[in-house]
């Protein structure tokens, strides 16, 4: 298939990473029809009939679908595997190509996407840094850093760069890396990880007292955007990622089982231990 041809491509995209279902079809990069499911302990049952109900209600079948994507998380562990283990399923089932992506990049875009539909972009000077979160309790998140520039020649999907790679993380930690990356551009400093503000997007709310703390000290530069996942973005990261020649072999397709990092799982240790000394 010809690069230009991409621009059709019938992508089906599935993620049960969060307490969220979501699916959509996307023709090219265009969002053709999405549903969401809020049933967190449901996903198992309810994926299927959703995905069914999808592509009847527009005229798509197994035959018609050209590409599967998947969000492969990080995320709740059962959640990640009943997406991925359908995707690699349909996929086969069909003869089609399956590509796995990742769930808290789909989530970044998600977010951007909901700031930006309402404004919060526009008049902001200098980068902003995106974190989106998804609870992994007791004080963690998983997330990854992004930087986007806001509105602008470039789309979502293209003017949103990684600046690290998915992990579960203390949230303490990712505010302290927020606020250095604040206390930067207000000095003027010329360092690769400034930033003009700073965004969390995605589930807030078990970080919510944390959060206040940051606004409190930086103000209109923190932002709080709650929002769900949007399958469109799984299906719009797949698609680049097969434009540009990645494969996946469908067998070989499994969820990211991230895991705290070791200096961080020494300072969480250390934490529990002060707590039962106390």
């Amino acid at each position: 298939m010809h690069q230009q041809d991409h621009n059709r491509t019938r992508v089906l995209a599935l993620d049960t990473s969060t307490a969220a279902l979501t699916a959509a079809l996307l023709e090219g990069g265009a969002l053709v029809d999405e549903r969401h499911s809020l049933a967190e302990r449901n996903h198992s049952i309810k994926l299927l009939p959703t995905v069914q109900s999808l592509m009847a209600d527009n005229g798509w079948s197994g035959k018609s679908t050209e590409l599967v994507a998947v969000g492969v998380g990080p995320g709740s562990y059962t959640g990640v595997r009943i997406a991925v283990t359908a995707g690699k399923t349909m996929a086969w089932a069909w003869d089609k190509p399956v590509i796995g992506v990742s769930s808290l990049e789909a989530l970044a875009l998600s977010g951007m996407h909901q700031a930006e539909r309402a404004g919060a972009a526009g008049g902001r000077s200098g980068r902003i840094l995106v974190y989106p979160l998804m609870d992994a309790r007791r004080g963690q998140v998983y997330t990854a850093p992004f930087a986007w520039k806001g509105s602008g020649n470039k789309g979502l999907l293209d003017g949103a760069e990684r600046h690290g790679e998915d992990g579960i993380r203390l949230f303490s930690l990712v505010a302290e890396e927020a606020s250095r990356a604040l206390q930067a551009e207000a000095e003027g400093a010329d360092h690769p990880q400034a930033a003009g503000s700073v965004w969390f997007v995605g589930d807030t709310g078990a970080q919510q007292e944390a959060l206040h703390g940051l606004q409190a000290q930086w103000g209109e530069r923190v932002r709080v955007i709650p929002c769900g996942m949007e399958a469109g973005w799984i299906g719009r990261l797949g698609l680049r990622a097969y434009a540009a020649g990645e494969r996946t072999d469908t067998h070989r397709l499994e969820p990211n089982y991230t895991q705290l990092a070791e200096a961080e799982a020494k300072l969480l240790a250390k934490e529990r231990a002060d707590r039962r000394q106390q």
